[in-house]
């Protein structure tokens, strides 16, 4: 991220380690508490129980490290779920129609259950990609390795679905999800969470796979 200062570091020593994930833990706890805006490096450092020049060590101001957190929000999914979940089917590529459906509906409750955000960071988080250029940037970057991923997957199972514009097919598909997460995590629509997992299974099934 561009900034007029160049003084943060990576730690690579435990210790410094330590004091980054400190400062990053501290950091998501008063973004969800008091939002971006009302909070600042010193509450950060303060929080984290780490002097103010530790935390400029590290982060030049409080953006990098509400970046750092979009990008480890992102990175999850992508590196815990769709990443090792790529490797996996290389090496047993499905051969049924089955166990197409399997995979695809462990593939989406996996990625439900690592979009580990509280709703008031990810007000926050929709906010700030909307208002600055840096922050959607970021996201739009850690949006395009998941899309990569969800191309890659339908390249494996080729021979098993029905569409073949794969590249519009994941965009249309990590959308969908994303916006049911979004409900999900503000409760906006009083439908239980459980119900809308169905019907988005459903939804992908139906969309990526004929008829059996």
């Amino acid at each position: 991220m561009a900034n007029s200062k160049n003084n943060a570091r990576v730690p690579k020593q435990n210790r410094g380690i330590e004091s980054k994930e400190k400062i990053i833990k501290a950091a998501t706890a008063l973004f969800t508490e008091k939002g971006y805006h009302k909070t600042n490096a010193m509450e950060i450092a303060a929080r984290a129980e780490i002097a103010t020049g530790t935390f400029y060590s590290y982060f030049n101001n409080k953006k990098e490290v509400f970046a750092e957190i979009i990008e480890r929000i992102f990175r999850n999914i992508s590196e815990n779920v769709l990443l090792n979940f790529e490797l996996k089917t290389q090496d047993t590529p499905t051969n049924t129609y089955k166990e197409a459906h399997l995979l695809a509906h462990f593939l989406i409750n996996r990625i439900l259950s690592e979009y580990k955000v509280n709703s008031k960071l990810l007000k926050q988080i929709l906010a700030m990609a909307l208002l600055d250029k840096e922050i959607e940037k970021i996201r739009h970057k850690e949006e395009k390795k998941q899309i990569d991923l969800l191309v890659s997957f339908m390249h494996t199972y080729k021979e098993y679905i029905r569409i073949s514009d794969f590249e519009a097919a994941a965009v249309l598909l990590l959308k969908c999800a994303e916006e049911m997460m979004h409900q999900i995590k503000f409760n906006s629509t009083g439908v239980e969470k459980e119900r809308l997992i169905q019907q988005m299974e459903d939804i992908v099934l139906r969309y990526l796979l004929p008829e059996s």
